[in-house]
């Protein structure tokens, strides 16, 4: 007799996930005894808001935890409930801030003893792994199921290509001011250059003038001599033109020279590219925190190499669970760096278990998770920027297969883009007089 499961079984629900951000660094500070206190604080208000809005307990692990409800719209307000806790919580304990990330996604997904099991539920887990801290960040599924129905508002954070997941995800952060729009998409380079006439005209001669083709890269677009001036990145389609980092430390810039580009997002941290299309994937610059040792751990949990390794290519080659090749020195902006492309083992959460759809754990950037799947291979490069240590990630989404040369296709156009990277170095702050 067959007892799996059955596609009868599936039912419409929503889905939410929530944790503690900097969960490790808080314990190194303070303690395992005012992290344990901490966790304990988080999922007495966790499972308060889920049974305030009808939810149902179905997993913690850790410092998480992962709930069902009856609608998109209660898990929604659940996530807002959860987050607004917290910040009242902090406001009356500001030595020890207790900072969440939410994540809620709708769809089906079947009922097992273990828990439900479905592509909506991973999608929850996903969007919970690259929410900000404070953030509830949804779906625009859910977007679109809720917002004539609860007194909620959505800023758009672009669309993310989630690991594991096959699409890119459209994102939203939930917010209560109801008054919230979209954030706004940067104009389009043509459009821009229409408005000037014949000074536009002039421009794009120049530009073909001094144009360089880019060899063996399919579309494309001449990269230009003298570039127009940077404009801010804002999340979201990222047209022709060269773009400015605003959050990301160092600074830097970086030039858009063929299209199916999308930023999504832009931090202290971590700024992230995502690529659509045929073949996808993401070119991330990041400021990594630590190398995670436990392939079954998330960025925050103990079994990390310790905070800000100096060399991530050496601490991944250290772990059992990567292939790292030869390492090859290579320029960025005129520095010496450093390049090797790793693998991540079929085998590697082969002794894990826990959330459906985990992923294995590389990185820890800001207090989120940079990870991928089984058989996964990726590209790093380590580079310096006067004091500070920067790393390149270029990958593709292994949610589908993918040859050899669509790998090295997608490199070719991050290539395109690192190329066009220029850093600027951090001033240090001018000793006080006296001090």
């Amino acid at each position: 007799m067959n007892d799996a499961p059955s596609a009868a079984g599936a039912a419409y629900r929503g889905f939410l996930f929530a944790d503690v951000r900097g969960f490790t660094s808080f314990a190194e500070r303070h303690g395992n005894a005012a992290a344990a206190e901490m966790v304990a604080r988080f999922l007495e208000l966790a499972r308060a808001a889920i049974a305030q809005h009808e939810g149902a307990e179905i997993k913690t692990e850790g410092d998480n935890i992962h709930a069902v409800f009856p609608s998109a719209s209660s898990a929604v307000m659940c996530g807002l409930e959860i987050v607004d806790a917290a910040a009242e919580l902090n406001a009356r304990e500001v030595d020890r801030p207790l900072e969440l990330g939410v994540g809620v996604h709708a769809g089906e997904a079947v009922e097992t003893a273990e828990g439900y099991i479905g592509t909506a539920v991973n999608v929850a887990a996903r969007l919970c792994a690259v929410a900000r801290p404070g953030e509830v960040l949804v779906s625009d599924t859910v977007k679109n199921m809720t917002q004539a129905s609860i007194p909620v508002g959505f800023i758009a954070r672009g669309r993310r290509r989630l690991k594991g997941i096959s699409n890119a995800v459209e994102t939203f952060a939930v917010t209560r001011d109801t008054t919230a729009r979209t954030a706004v998409v940067l104009p389009r380079l043509g459009a821009a250059l229409a408005g000037l006439g014949v000074l536009a005209v002039a421009i794009v001669v120049t530009v073909v003038v001094g144009a360089t083709i880019l060899p063996g890269v399919p579309g494309a677009i001449p990269s230009a001599g003298p570039q127009l001036t940077a404009q801010p990145i804002a999340i979201g389609r990222l047209d022709l033109g060269t773009y400015a980092t605003r959050e990301f430390l160092p600074r830097f810039t970086f030039g858009i020279t063929n299209t199916g580009w999308s930023a999504s997002g832009d931090s202290a941290g971590l700024v992230g590219l995502v690529r659509e299309g045929s073949p996808s994937g993401s070119l991330d610059v990041a400021r990594v925190d630590e190398v995670i040792e436990n392939a079954c751990n998330r960025a925050g949990e103990p079994g990390t190499t310790g905070p800000a390794p100096t060399d991530v290519i050496a601490a991944l080659k250290a772990l059992p669970q990567f292939t790292v090749t030869e390492v090859t020195p290579v320029e960025i902006d005129g520095r010496l760096s450093r390049q090797a492309d790793v693998t991540i083992a079929e085998s590697a959460l082969a002794a894990c278990s826990g959330i459906a759809g985990a992923e294995v754990g590389v990185f820890g950037i800001g207090g989120q998770t940079w990870g991928g799947a089984g058989g996964e291979r990726f590209r790093v490069l380590a580079m310096t920027v006067g004091d500070d240590p920067v790393t390149i990630l270029i990958s593709l989404d292994w949610a589908q297969a993918h040859s050899v040369q669509q790998l090295e296709d997608m490199i070719e156009y991050a290539q395109a883009v690192v190329d066009r990277m220029h850093f600027t170095i951090r001033v240090p702050d001018p000793t006080p007089v006296g001090s």
